[in-house]
Formats: structure tokens, sequence, C-alpha cells
């Protein structure tokens, strides 16, 4: 369950299209965290087809919200020719998440110190958008984000197999 692969359609003016090798969709990938070989990271393999017009621009993903990212690591890394995208979930310490009063604590009070305690039952959350831009495309700085194919690290069984 440490490894699962991904088939990326981008699309110019609407949902891009993220598929797992089985065909279902992806815009949720629920996460059991007993199922995760003890000591590896969760790696997500997206994949654009070699022919298409389009390639993985900067290190590939945004994280727009990765709200428990204190027990977690995530690395992005684009290859083959912009056509690949790596992004990593490692040293993941379970059940220790932000409870979201205090989240919204800390949100909300930037310049002020805050205690809290953790929360044993919530799931890890992260929520990110992949990146990619159009080859020989006039316009240089032009990019187009994904919608949100957010994770979900949790004690249940994952939504599709792989």
């Amino acid at each position: 369950m440490n490894n699962l692969s991904f088939h990326v359609k981008p699309n110019e003016n609407g949902p891009w299209e993220l598929t797992a090798q089985n065909g279902a969709s992806t815009e949720v990938i629920n996460v059991d965290y007993q199922s995760i070989v003890t000591g590896n990271p969760i790696n997500l393999y997206y994949e654009l087809a070699h022919d298409s017009q389009w390639v993985f621009a900067e290190n590939g993903a945004y994280f727009s919200d990765a709200k428990d990212n204190f027990n977690y690591q995530l690395n992005s890394i684009v290859a083959n020719n912009n056509k690949s995208l790596i992004i990593s979930i490692s040293s993941i310490v379970p059940n220790q998440a932000l409870s979201s009063e205090l989240s919204k604590l800390l949100t909300d009070n930037p310049n002020k110190a805050i205690s809290g305690k953790l929360d044993n039952e919530a799931n890890y959350e992260i929520n990110f958008r992949l990146i990619a831009k159009k080859q020989n495309c006039d316009n240089y700085n032009m990019r187009y984000f994904s919608q949100d194919p957010r994770v979900i690290i949790q004690d249940m069984e994952p939504t599709f197999t792989l």
C-alpha cells in the first residue's frame, strides 16, 4: 500500500482527469495507516501521457493545506522529462493531529505563542494541487493547477486498491 500510481490528463478549462491504474477516480485517496509498511514512505506516482503537450512545472505540486505537517514530511520530485511526478509522504507519526480548535487558534493568532493538546483521534488530511504547463506555449509564465487530489491518512480501508 506504500506505492500508488495515477494517470493525469490536465485540462486547460476544467477539472483534470486523475485516475488510478484500475481506472477508479482519485479525488480523495484514503490511506489506511495500518497498511503502511513501517518506516517506508507513501509514494504517489503521477504520470502524464508521453505524447501529450503537457509537462509538470516547477516541483509539480502546490501543497495548499497540510495542517499536521509537523508529524510527516512532504517531498515532490519531477522526473522523466517532466512527465512524471513523485509525491512522498514520510516520517509519519500517527494519532497526533491538531484539533480544529487549535488549528483555528494558531491561524487566527500568528503573532501570539499558543499551547494546546493534540488530538489522538483525528486523521491527517493533505491537500495539494498538481502544477502543469503546456510545452511550446507562447506564454512562458502560464501555469495550470489541478483540483485538489487530497490524501487522508486514517485507520480505515482504502477506497480503491491497486
